[in-house]
């Protein structure tokens, strides 16, 4: 392989994670009804920033998760800066406990995501709920949070294969 498709496979490799939750917020931004809309679509930024706040936090830099928050606000027409801040807050908080996730069954990190992904859905409704002047219904709300724990699992064992053989390995 060449010099330069040697730097072009390290650029690559290092933006992978932001890659990543562009793609999830254009699947979130995109016209998608699983099961005609019985499911609702899970909130895949969310589980990238949480994954790569754990196992690779220096693949996922806070501008980064900045602009896929604002990609985000921008598409879904929500206020802007809101999942910007919700990301933020959200690997603040991970990155202060990424020693303890780092090393623990997958369970445990699947708990901790729990948590972090209520407590996002948690701010998110406050902030509406306050812009709005009124208490919004939670309902929907938290079905796609319900949806985003349950997947998970499932994106976890695609980000720990996609890190260990190309960003690690390589």
């Amino acid at each position: 392989m060449g010099y330069r498709a040697e730097q072009l496979f390290s650029i690559l490799r290092s933006l992978t994670p932001t890659l990543l939750g562009f793609v999830g917020v254009l699947i979130l931004a995109l016209p998608i009804r699983f099961f005609e809309g019985a499911l609702p679509t899970p909130i895949i930024p969310l589980v990238v920033v949480f994954f790569w706040s754990i196992y690779s936090p220096d693949f996922l830099p806070s501008p980064s998760v900045f602009a896929i928050g604002l990609l985000q606000d921008l598409l879904m027409g929500g206020p802007l800066g809101l999942w910007a801040a919700v990301y933020l807050v959200t690997q603040f908080a991970v990155s202060s406990q990424r020693a303890y996730f780092l090393g623990r069954e997958q369970k445990v990190v699947w708990m901790g995501f729990a948590l972090a992904a209520s407590v996002a859905s948690l701010m998110l409704w406050l902030v509406m709920s306050l812009m709005s002047g009124v208490l919004l219904p939670v309902a929907a709300l938290s079905a796609q949070v319900a949806a985003t724990i349950l997947i998970y699992p499932v994106f976890g064992v695609a980000f720990r294969e996609l890190h260990s053989r190309v960003l690690v390995e390589a």
